[in-house]
């Protein structure tokens, strides 16, 4: 891991006296931290009374360099916060409801003894830092921001995990009275967001209590969020009033909202773009021009290896998906075909071409099942595969029964009808093979993209009666076999946009516009 040494702050990467308090304050106030600091008695910064700012900061060895902060105007009118409703600037009319005091966090699931503690003796839990940390929004937008808060190993200094802890759970206030839009099922609420024990545990996640030197204002996420650095914004729970542990990997509130859309990790990658919304680039807040997107928000080298051992997985299948392939490598070199070569080919090529499609079609309903979301990331794979069989199944019956013409490869299309709707499969496994890459989501875009993947279930369907006309009578066990899975895979889609077209119940005691007064002067 690359820990940088604590930076240099330049005057360019402080905002604005009305912003952020002065250049000689901040000077200020970094020198009393420092130096307390020294002294052991910076411990629990606490904000000045009446003004909402804190003293005592101490500068973080984590901050980022050479970006400008967003000014504080920005990041205080311009965000999301669903609780306070939908549009970016509702939850700077509506957070006023919020309730900071009294506020207490429980913290419980895998743990010895459940918790909770109250704001104020959170507060003192650890010297509070500021952290300049880059802020990217799924939606394309991003910030950079000075966190005030304490890295989230403090919290597990002061509990016991059991030896089922895997992953942590944050919980956000979800109160109907101070937040309106909760009796709205924008979400499946409360909101809850998740991480990787080992995530968590990394010295850039950060619990904030505050920014730009302040306290955390209401509409960011007071008095306690989330900041991970090097994943969507999204993945930040604000107004945290419950943290838990749990074993198993949990299905958080955009994953339920979305499954297709938001992951459970949700890393910043600028090559995998989101279904409406290219993460390739970006543009900060309060700028024009946009910027290329980093890997991992620019935190790569940090928390790259984290997810070596995903990587691993790729590899595997990868190699397993060779095997087909080297048996018949195999075969050539020793002339092991048996008694007829090409059905031996045509056969093993076609049998795994089938076997690929399924093992494809089945990746979402086993996550759906098993809430392994990182199934996900290799189904592009096992689809490229599936194509690449498909091919060699396709090259053999061209190239052994008709040595390349096209006048006998065109008769026999037309004539034979297990050929016939073998070919169009083939043809319609070709469009979903060449847009397969991510430049292709681009420029196609999302709802399209799905559209057109969504002729697969149509290709299952061709390949069985395919396998079904080309076997005779008596040996017809394996495709009634392979029939049923693509029969229980179709239902298993139908039942579930079935479920997905539901229509949403109408809250008739709700009245939006009632949200938007604001609070009287």
């Amino acid at each position: 891991m690359l820990i940088c040494p604590r930076p240099e702050l330049p005057s360019s990467e402080i905002t604005d006296s009305q912003v952020y308090a002065g250049r000689r304050d901040f000077v200020r106030s970094l020198a009393i931290g420092l130096g307390a600091a020294s002294l052991g008695l910076a411990h629990g910064a606490e904000p000045r009374s009446g003004s909402g700012r804190f003293e005592n900061l101490l500068a973080s060895p984590f901050s980022t360099r050479d970006d400008k902060l967003t000014p504080y105007q920005s990041m205080t009118t311009y965000g999301n916060f669903y609780e306070f409703g939908p549009d970016k600037d509702s939850p700077a009319k509506n957070a006023h409801r919020l309730r900071t005091r009294p506020w207490t966090v429980t913290i419980d699931g895998e743990v010895k003894t459940a918790k909770t503690f109250a704001i104020e003796d959170i507060l003192k839990w650890a010297p509070l830092e500021e952290r300049i940390y880059r802020l990217r929004c799924v939606e394309g937008w991003s910030a950079v921001v000075p966190w005030v808060g304490f890295p989230f190993g403090e919290l597990l200094k002061r509990v016991e995990l059991t030896g089922n802890a895997k992953f942590v759970e944050f919980w956000s206030l979800a109160d109907p009275e101070q937040m309106p839009y909760v009796r709205i099922p924008l979400l499946d609420w409360p909101y809850v967001e998740a991480l990787r024990l080992d995530e968590a545990r990394h010295p850039l996640t950060l619990l904030a209590v505050g920014m730009y030197g302040e306290v955390m204002p209401k509409q960011n996420g007071a008095p306690l969020r989330l900041i991970v650095p090097w994943k969507y914004g999204f993945k930040g729970a604000k107004s945290i009033v419950r943290i838990r542990f749990v074993e198993k990997q949990p299905q958080t509130a955009w994953m339920k909202a979305g499954p297709d859309e938001y992951g459970f990790y949700s890393n910043v990658n600028p090559d995998v773009p989101h279904r409406r919304w290219s993460q390739a680039s970006e543009r900060r807040l309060g700028e024009f021009l946009k910027r290329k997107t980093l890997p991992f928000n620019g935190y790569a080298e940090q928390v790259a290896g984290l997810y070596a051992g995903m990587d691993l997985i790729k590899i595997a299948l990868f190699a397993l998906c060779l095997i087909p392939a080297m048996r018949l490598v195999w075969a050539a070199y020793t002339g092991d075909f048996g008694a007829n070569p090409v059905e031996f080919v045509q056969r093993w090529t076609g049998t795994w071409t089938f076997n690929l499609l399924l093992i494809t079609l089945c990746v979402t309903p086993l996550r759906a099942m098993t809430q392994m979301h990182w199934l996900t990331r290799l189904r592009r794979m096992l689809g490229l595969f599936c194509f690449f069989y498909a091919t060699l199944h396709f090259l053999s019956f061209i190239g052994f029964d008709h040595d390349f013409v096209l006048d006998d490869i065109a008769k026999d299309i037309f004539k034979r009808p297990f050929v016939t709707v073998g070919f169009a499969a083939f043809l319609l496994l070709i469009p979903l093979a060449t847009t397969s890459s991510n430049w292709a989501i681009r420029k196609l875009g999302g709802r399209k993209w799905q559209e057109l993947h969504r002729s697969i279930y149509l290709i299952s369907i061709l390949a069985t009666v395919h396998y079904f006309w080309l076997v005779k009578a008596t040996a017809l066990l394996w495709p009634l076999a392979y029939s049923v899975a693509v029969a229980m895979l179709l239902g298993w889609r139908i039942r579930e946009r079935q479920r997905k077209a539901i229509p949403v119940p109408q809250f008739q005691g709700v009245k939006p516009l009632k949200f938007f007064k604001q609070k009287p002067d």
